[in-house]
This record gives C-alpha cells, structure tokens and sequence, in this order.
C-alpha cells in the first residue's frame, strides 16, 4: 500500500525539478537559449525583408510592362477592327474609366461606332420584380418571340438585351422592333445607353465590376444572398445567349489583388458553355482595357483564350496583331543599279 513517505518524496522530486529548471534558465542555458531564438527571430526578419524586397521588385516589373503595353496600345490596334460596330456592356457605373479607355482603343481600332450600355440594379434587384413584370408584359406584346417563359424574369430581359445587339440574323429582329423593345428596357430603368438608342453591332465587350460594388448595406442576409444569387443568374443568362450568337466577345473583369476565383470571371472560366468566349481580368488596371480590346481582335480572327494575370488565366497577353506599317523592302546588297 502507497504510504505519506511516497507522496512526500514524489512532491520532493517535483519541487527539485522545478527548482533546477529555474536555477539552469536563470544561469547556464539563459544565454544559449536567449541568443539561439533571437537570431531564429533575426532570421525570419531577414526572409520576410528579402521576400518583400521580390514582390516589390515583381510589381515594378509587371507596373512597367503595362505602362508599356498601355502606350503602344493605340499603334498595336490601330486598324484592326476598321468599320465596324462594337457594344461594350457593363453591370455598374464604377467600371467607367475603364470602359472610356476601351472605347478610345476601339475607336483607335478603327470602330465606326462603340455603343455603350450599362445594366441597372433593377434587372435582378429582390424588390423590383413588378417592374421586370411590366416590362416583360410590354415586350411580350411588341416581339413574343424574343422571349423564354422557361426563364425567370431578370434572366429573360438580361437574354434580350443581347438578341437587341446581335444580327439580325441570330435576333430575328428588324431595326423598328429593336428601337421599341430598347425603349421599354430604358423607360423601366432595366438599361441605360450612352447617346443613340443602340443597333446591331458586330462584337462585344462585357466590362464586370467586381462583386463588392453589388451589396446592399439595409440588406439582411436572406435579401443579400437573394439579390446576388438573382444577379448571377441574370449575367449567366446574359452570357448564355452570347455564347449563343456566336459573334466575336470578351468578358473583361475587375480582380482587386489580383484575384479571379469571385465575380464573373470565375464564372466564364469555369463553365464549358462559355468556352467559346475569351476572357481577360486587370480591367481595373492600365493595360487592362488593351487587354480586352486585344482578346476582342484575337476573337474577331477565331481565336479566343483567357488573358492576364490571375491564376486561372491562360496567357498574359492575346496574340498581338500585325501591325499596319509596311515591312521594310527586301535588300539587294546595298547595289543601286
């Protein structure tokens, strides 16, 4: 039986434990101790300056190539697009100075006109289904036939707005159905259209913001999840129906710290029904905008891919177009006859 002298010597023994841990830690092994971690510290200091050091050295290098691109960017296009008709279609007003620049490139392109719409918060808002309602009703007497009743709402005015862009051979519609159907959308504050009430254009660009422009501070999570669930299907639509037409388009995307796994991007790079359109992200960047000007040329000539610099993208940049200036004559050994 365990008596009080084996508790007494096990306590005796803990205690002289402790006692040399404290004695060796204040003495010998304080030093060793103290400048073994103080250099593993100094170390990791070093490393994490180093590696800083890299990045920066990473962005500069990547901040001068766009600069460069940006600046050659109007020689790089110039004439590759000559008379055509090209949308550029954006979901919020923060995209604006992007979408200026890349109407400027493809006017540079030689674009005889660049039709700019934006599509407003009440295309898949919770709290606006009667005026999509309305809005369906009206269009519904003017052209049944352009819409889907499979669809839901938001889905079937975000697939109209690209059959009121396509040919007129992929919409069925002529131009007088076209301007009444775009009034509708435009008078119910579905769309807004930068001058002229838009026709059909030849190529598109779908300039996306990024998902944080779309919350709503008053909204209590059921009404977020329900708006952002509502708008997403609304762009997929959107892009269905593009893939559909089978003209020349580029998703273009705003990715803040280079990130590309949310918003659109995501979206079209991760479902096979939009393999046929190209995708670029940075648009909130300088080059960004040539960079969907020169996926949109690369489509125009059959090609499409997705460009830029998130992880998912393919390439950094599309297959530059020939320039317009003329090879320099072949030499005949530097003889004049």
């Amino acid at each position: 039986m365990i008596d009080f002298r084996y508790h007494l010597v096990s306590l005796i023994s803990v205690f002289l434990a402790l006692a040399v841990g404290i004695v060796l830690g204040a003495g010998p092994l304080q030093d060793s101790l103290g400048d073994q971690l103080s250099g593993q510290v100094e170390q990791l200091r070093t490393e994490q300056e180093n590696l800083r050091s890299q990045v920066e050295d990473l962005e500069g290098q990547n901040d001068q190539l766009a600069s460069l691109v940006t600046e050659i960017g109007p020689e790089v296009v110039a004439g590759t697009l000559e008379d055509s008709t090209v949308a550029v279609i954006t979901d919020d007003a923060s995209t604006g100075t992007a979408v200026d620049t890349t109407t400027s490139l493809l006017q540079d392109a030689g674009a005889a006109t660049v039709v700019e719409v934006e599509l407003q918060r009440a295309l898949w808002a919770p709290d606006r289904a009667s005026t999509r309602a309305d809005a369906l009703e009206e269009i519904a007497a003017i052209a049944p036939a352009v819409l889907d009743p499979e669809l839901e709402d938001h889905e079937q005015l975000a697939a109209v707005v690209v059959d009121l862009l396509a040919p007129a051979s992929a919409s069925g519609l002529d131009e007088n159905l076209r301007g009444q159907i775009w009034q509708v959308l435009i008078e119910h504050q579905l769309v807004s259209t930068e001058g002229d009430i838009p026709v059909s254009v030849d190529a598109l660009i779908y300039a996306a913001a990024e998902p944080e422009r779309f919350a709503v501070a008053t909204d209590d999570d059921a009404t977020a999840t329900e708006r952002a669930q509502q708008q997403l299907a609304a762009q997929t639509a959107l892009l269905e129906e593009l893939a559909g037409t089978g003209m020349p388009a580029v998703v273009a995307g705003v990715t803040p710290d280079n990130d590309g796994t949310t918003g659109l991007l995501r979206t079209v790079r991760g479902d096979g029904r939009f393999g046929e359109l190209s995708s670029t992200d940075r648009l909130q960047e300088p080059d960004g905008p040539l960079l969907a000007v020169l996926a949109l040329i690369e489509q125009d000539r059959g090609g499409s891919g997705a460009y830029g610099t998130t992880s998912d993208a393919e390439s950094r940049l599309p297959s530059l177009p020939e320039t317009q200036a003329s090879a320099p004559a072949a030499s005949d050994g530097g003889e004049q006859g």
